[in-house]
Parts: structure tokens; C-alpha cells; sequence
């Protein structure tokens, strides 16, 4: 049913070329998320346990980086922290936990932390949450650097818009969908119920270029773990089928796509 915008997909139907279009459970894990280290309000061992009763393999743990003090965002120290009590939590965690950072895209396009920092997580997600009112020009400029470093797998609400409060910001769509499919960067579907961000239209674009996806829930909260739901809604009406949304792979593919990415010398 959620094929019915009428871009294609009767002639598809007819044609029998409708593609297998991804599920909930198509998910094994979620790359997105916070904890009581940020602006969470459980543990990183709670929400491994509520993604375990989900079925999940996987989890990154994100939370913000200093500069998005409002949140709580961590400073290098606690990151390091953090990074380590992580780790500490291999032998009991119930799903493989990620190491990670929701990292913060200044207006000039520097991140939060430096390369050093960003090599010891296993997951960067940046994102940009101020500027959203600058130029198109100048806002898909701090897009396309951050694109440009390697340390970077995913980015995260591309636009920054909050439904029925916030217009997202204005994007030069092409140049940032061929700067992610050249490096392998996955652009995020964001389920949060109050962001629905990247659309439908955008995210079909982005797909049928042959750019990654990923689909998370932004949750603060082991219950927020659930609206993945509406991600993968925007998903299917977007075309997307299982093998382009990353948080499908099994552990070993995904693991290696975090690994092979950072190499020195690929295409950034």
C-alpha cells in the first residue's frame, strides 16, 4: 500500500519489476541512539537488552559530542570514558555494542572532534543541528566535508527539520547524494517520530544512485527503539529494498564496511 504516489510503480506492477521492499524485520540493529551518557534516560546495557528483545544483533552508541552542551554532549575525556566502559561491557551485553559518537558539524564544516578521536570509535554519525538557515550553497558545502572524511560513516537527519516545527534546510540534493555514494557514506533515514528526515523522495533519489542507507531510531529511551517503524515506512515508500540499508547486513558485512571505508587511500 505504500506504493500508491503514482511514480511507477502500477506500470512496475504490471511489468512484475516491483521490488522486494524492506520490513521491520529485515533490522539487526540500529546505529543511532543515546544513552544517560547524553541526553538518554537509560543505560548503555539497558538499551543492549531492550535491542536483544527486539532481535537484534548489533548496536552503536552515540551520544552527542561536546559543542550540543544543551544535551549533555560528551568532551573528549568522557568520550574516552565512555569508550571504555563500553568495551568493559563485551562479555555481558546481550548484542555486539559499537562504540560511536553523535558528532556536531560546526558552521565552518569542522567536527567536533579531531581525526585522532574519531579513529577510535567504530561508528561516527554527524550530524548538523545549527546553521540550518545558512545558503544552500554554504549549508551542502558543510555537508560535502563532512562527507569527505573518512572517519564519517553515516549522516544523520540530513536536513535537521522537525515536523510541524522546524523547515529543514535547503540542500543541493545531487551533489551530496554522488559526494555519498563515491565514499560510501550512508545517509540516515531518521525514524524519530519528530524528525521523519530524510523524505521519501530524497531517500528513493539517494537509493536508486546506489548511496547506502541506514534506518535508526534516534532513541533516548529502550521504548524509542520501536520507531524504526516509521523509517522503514519512508523506506518502502521509497523503493528500498533490504541489501541498500546497512542495519540489514549481518555483523561481518557491516563490521567490514566500517572497517574498509577508513582506509587510507579510498575514493574520499
Amino acid at each position: 500500500p505504500e506504493l500508491r504516489e503514482d511514480r511507477g510503480e502500477v506500470t512496475a506492477a504490471r511489468e512484475r519489476r516491483l521490488p522486494r521492499l524492506i520490513e521491520v524485520g529485515d533490522l539487526r540493529g540500529d546505529l543511532h541512539l543515546h544513552t544517560t551518557w547524553s541526553d538518554g534516560s537509560a543505560s548503555p546495557l539497558e538499551m543492549a537488552i531492550a535491542a536483544a528483545a527486539r532481535g537484534y544483533e548489533y548496536l552503536a552508541i552515540t551520544d552527542h559530542s561536546g559543542s550540543l552542551g544543551v544535551a549533555g554532549g560528551l568532551r573528549p575525556e568522557r568520550l574516552r570514558e565512555q569508550i571504555d566502559g563500553i568495551r568493559d561491557l563485551a562479555g555481558t551485553a546481550p548484542v555486539r555494542l559499537f562504540t560511536g559518537s553523535e558528532v556536531e558539524v560546526h558552521r565552518d564544516g569542522q567536527l567536533d572532534f579531531d581525526d585522532a578521536l574519531l579513529a577510535e570509535l567504530d561508528v561516527v554519525v554527524a550530524s548538523l543541528h545549527s546553521g540550518l538557515r545558512q545558503p544552500e550553497d554554504e549549508f551542502t558545502g558543510r555537508m560535502l566535508r563532512t562527507i569527505a572524511n573518512r572517519h564519517v560513516d553515516i549522516i544523520a537527519h540530513p536536513t535537521g527539520r522537525l515536523v510541524e516545527r522546524r523547515q529543514g534546510a535547503d540542500v543541493t540534493w545531487a551533489r551530496v547524494i554522488e559526494a555519498a555514494r563515491e565514499t560510501a557514506t550512508a545517509l540516515e533515514i531518521n525514524a524519530d517520530p519528530a524528525r521523519l528526515d530524510m523524505t521519501d523522495v530524497v531517500a528513493r533519489a539517494a537509493a536508486g544512485a546506489g548511496v547506502l542507507i541506514s534506518i535508526d531510531s534516534d532513541a533516548h529511551h529502550p521504548d524509542g527503539l520501536a520507531s524504526v517503524r516509521y523509517g522503514v515506512g519512508i523506506a518502502r515508500r521509497a523503493w528500498i529494498e533490504p541489501r541498500q540499508v546497512v542495519n540489514t547486513w549481518p555483523l561481518a558485512d557491516l563490521s567490514a564496511w566500517l572497517r574498509d571505508r577508513r582506509l587510507p587511500g579510498r575514493s574520499r
